[in-house]
């Protein structure tokens, strides 16, 4: 597993990876001079525990094959890796000890962001690293800086994020493949084969 001396944290299920998520990490790797955004799988995740999720192997095969022709975004298997429910507190510790030398940025949706206070020793993770938040809807910014001024934090930066891709999500993706449509143009080639392969979301 690569890491540069900064580095992002974009974690999540990838069920599947689109290329939104893609795209996002090109900008903010980009925007913010970073050596390599890491895509951290969640293998069993917390909060998301009434979704159709495909299985770890096969959202792990999807996720490396989607990353390969990008070298800055790196997939990381840190979660798949413990046998029981992963929270960013433990992972941003067992980074932080692996690479004492790195920088870390955590990547987070306003969305998930302004949910933070349910997540497992937030407050010791807020003060952890910068966070970089995305705004994906600018009417998020007020209530995530009003967050912010509660919790006495600082270091965090806002990102604004409008992209024709926007209005993809992997939820979209397997209700289109529930119904038999297509979905040409919103993940990689690759991925496609893979959920092709294994016959994810079509039931």
């Amino acid at each position: 597993m690569t890491m540069g001396n900064r580095t992002g944290l974009l974690g999540g299920t990838f069920n599947p990876i689109h290329r939104g998520h893609i795209e996002l990490g090109l900008q903010i790797q980009r925007a913010y001079h970073l050596d390599n955004i890491l895509y951290i799988l969640s293998a069993h995740p917390p909060h998301k525990t009434n979704i159709d999720l495909a299985p770890t192997e096969a959202r792990w095969e999807m996720l490396t094959r989607a990353l390969k022709p990008f070298p800055q975004l790196t997939p990381c298997d840190i979660e798949m890796k413990r046998p029981t429910m992963s929270w960013t507190i433990d992972t941003v510790n067992e980074l932080k000890v692996k690479s004492p030398d790195t920088e870390f940025f955590f990547i987070s949706g306003s969305e998930g962001f302004l949910k933070i206070r349910t997540w497992k020793n937030y407050k010791t993770l807020l003060h952890a690293l910068p966070f970089i938040v995305v705004l994906r809807n600018p009417g998020h910014a007020p209530a995530v800086e009003n967050l912010l001024n509660e919790e006495k934090v600082e270091g965090v930066y806002l990102f604004s994020y409008e992209s024709d891709k926007l209005d993809i999500s992997s939820t979209l993706i397997r209700e289109k493949i529930k119904q038999s449509q297509p979905i040409d143009g919103l993940v990689e080639a690759e991925v496609k084969k893979i959920m092709e392969e294994y016959k994810l979301y079509e039931t």
